[in-house]
């Protein structure tokens, strides 16, 4: 009784967060047709591209477990999550006066993703033919959870640190708001792993805590999106007003 209302719980939980994403999906793609400059106009994309990837990871994680698309979707989000926050985390340091590392990031990203598209394709190998208690199953899941969540855990901090250092008002806030939401979806990957070892209720209490997470990243990604549209909304004041020689001119946000 009590796992069926758990279950039952997660079901508006899940609504929310597809809602918030779908809406943050309209307003970044909205946002980036107006926005010129490559980094501004990057992020929105990117933003509303990972939330399309978001919403069917939502809906994947609801299926049954043995349908393979549940597993599948996990090992594909994350590696669309490290690439968004690879990304996001090189326009931070470009904009940086000093170009500094963050937290060595440049050293760590390619092996990283060596090692993370490695792990998701021996990951989609084991989910597809091995059973669900296989050993390479197993040993699949425990790689990309240390490698994967562990990697976009520590994205979440470079962003944090790279927001701290970028003069550039808009996109500090973006890059921070994007932090924060990784930090969630990390937290959404994670948290219910104490919670395994025991009976199917604690389990269900784990998976259920877990996905409250899911529409804090929502909305953290959301706020990330609507940070940029004040920079929207100068760039289309100048395309509509400016003469046709002088459009792609861009008037960047104060610090």
């Amino acid at each position: 009784m009590l796992s069926d209302i758990l279950n039952a719980a997660g079901v508006p939980v899940a609504l929310v967060a597809i809602g918030i994403f779908l809406f943050g999906t309209y307003r970044a793609f909205s946002i980036g047709r107006v926005l010129v400059r490559g980094a501004y106009r990057n992020r929105a994309l990117w933003s509303g591209g990972t939330m399309v990837a978001l919403v069917l990871l939502v809906i994947a994680s609801n299926l049954p477990p043995s349908n393979p698309l549940s597993p599948l979707s996990f090992l594909v989000i994350m590696v669309i999550l490290f690439a968004f926050v690879d990304s996001s985390i090189e326009v931070a340091r470009e904009m940086d006066f000093f170009h500094r590392s963050l937290l060595g990031w440049q050293r760590l990203r390619k092996p990283v993703y060596v090692i993370l598209i490695g792990i998701s394709l021996v990951g989609a190998l084991a989910f597809l033919f091995e059973p669900s208690n296989g050993v390479l199953s197993g040993v699949g899941v425990f790689l990309w959870f240390a490698v994967g969540a562990g990697s976009i855990a520590y994205g979440a901090a470079a962003l944090l640190l790279g927001a701290r250092r970028t003069p550039d008002r808009s996109m500090r806030r973006f890059v921070r708001m994007l932090g924060l939401a990784i930090i969630c979806m990390v937290l959404f990957f994670t948290t219910w792993i104490p919670f395994a070892p025991f009976s199917v209720t604690v389990q269900d209490l784990g998976n259920l805590i877990s996905e409250l997470f899911v529409p804090a990243a929502a909305y953290y990604l959301y706020l990330a999106v609507m940070s940029l549209s004040p920079v929207g909304h100068v760039e289309k004041e100048v395309l509509s007003t400016s003469k046709p020689a002088e459009r792609g001119v861009f008037l960047p946000s104060q610090s």
